[in-house]
């Protein structure tokens, strides 16, 4: 079921550069459902996200600016990026929505003050939790979906969320008890919005200080919780699609290995990006196949650039397009300082 790359698919990339402002800076590149590539970049002043985006040829689709942000989530959507943009100096955020069917930007809600938890649907959409314990479930547009309130339902404040692959949300709250150990606390909201009951998930004996928890879908269902600190990553425990109980970790993950990994289209498994070093050609990034049961299916090296080029960031989109940001190029010229920003992608390399 896990696709099998020709190696003339891996040296099929196109490759796009575009020059910031004086005194600009370079920012993350991504891709949508469709395959198109947004490259966005910072001024100087910080106050707007420019972008551009690009069809998979490589041609120009549109582009513009998002004022008072100076970036915002990618999240690749069927039609076009959704995700908080964020304003570079107030604790403030904006739901927003580039639309690249209709070559426009929307601001989806009102400016939100204070600390938000959201996770990406693998179905499409995003969904969030306030400290005011609002769940929220957007569309792939950004539309409302449904909203629920857990004030009376989770006792303790929001700490993670997270989304399964059938559009269940999952919230949890870790409190600290005097023993030094973690009690997690958890409800589930189902895809139409209705919560459950709180459910006493699991307690953790030794959790780690100032760590930051997430929970990453499994293809059967599942949610992975994992905690993260100045010390490293490690994976805590699993979830059943609306279970009340934790599980443990799958077998193909206990083995110390915490690289992140993302789902393969159509439930056909996971992929996992490592890097590997060749110099002088440079640092390449090489994603390993993982079936839904764990076994291996092998790995793909994506190709140097041939540039000496350290490794930066790699993301895959819904339709398989993998796009790799390249380091930045700093033209220093006294009169216009400025930096070029680059990208290379594979269309649907993994569809």
């Amino acid at each position: 079921m896990v696709p099998v790359i020709q190696p003339e698919a891996l040296e099929a990339w196109k490759y796009a550069t575009q020059a910031t402002s004086t005194y600009g800076s370079c920012d993350y590149s991504a891709v949508d459902g469709a395959g198109n590539i947004i490259m966005t970049q910072m001024p100087e002043n910080l106050r707007s996200m420019g972008f551009t985006v690009l069809r998979p040829d490589g041609s120009y689709l549109w582009g513009g600016g998002v004022s008072n942000a100076n970036t915002m989530q990618l999240l690749g959507q069927s039609r076009g990026f959704l995700g908080r943009a964020y304003h570079p100096l107030a604790d403030l955020s904006w739901l927003t929505f580039l639309d690249n069917v209709n070559r426009q930007f929307a601001v989806l809600s009102e400016p939100a003050t204070g600390v938000l938890w959201n996770a990406e649907n693998p179905m499409g959409g995003l969904h969030e939790v306030g400290e005011d314990k609002t769940v929220r479930a957007y569309s792939d547009v950004g539309q409302v979906r449904w909203s629920t309130s857990l004030a009376t339902i989770l006792s303790g404040p929001p700490h993670v969320v997270g989304v399964n692959t059938e559009g269940h949300t999952l919230v949890l709250s870790i409190a600290q008890t005097s023993s030094g150990a973690a009690e997690v606390e958890g409800v589930w909201v189902d895809n139409s919005g209705q919560p459950g009951t709180s459910f006493s998930a699991l307690t953790l004996p030794n959790p780690p200080q100032y760590a930051h928890y997430t929970l990453v879908p499994l293809v059967q269902g599942g949610l992975l919780l994992s905690a993260q600190n100045y010390l490293g990553k490690s994976w805590v425990a699993s979830f059943g699609s609306l279970q009340t109980s934790a599980g443990p970790v799958p077998g193909w993950l206990s083995n110390g290995d915490t690289s992140p990994f993302a789902l393969l289209s159509g439930g056909r498994g996971y992929i996992r990006w490592t890097t590997v070093n060749e110099d002088p050609s440079g640092c390449q990034f090489e994603a390993r196949l993982t079936a839904p049961s764990g076994e291996s299916c092998g790995t793909v090296r994506l190709p140097s650039t041939g540039m000496g080029d350290a490794c930066f960031m790699v993301s895959m989109g819904r339709d398989g397009t993998v796009v790799e940001s390249l380091p930045s190029i700093y033209v220093s010229e006294s009169h216009r300082p400025y930096s070029i920003c680059r990208a290379r992608w594979w269309p649907a390399l993994f569809h």
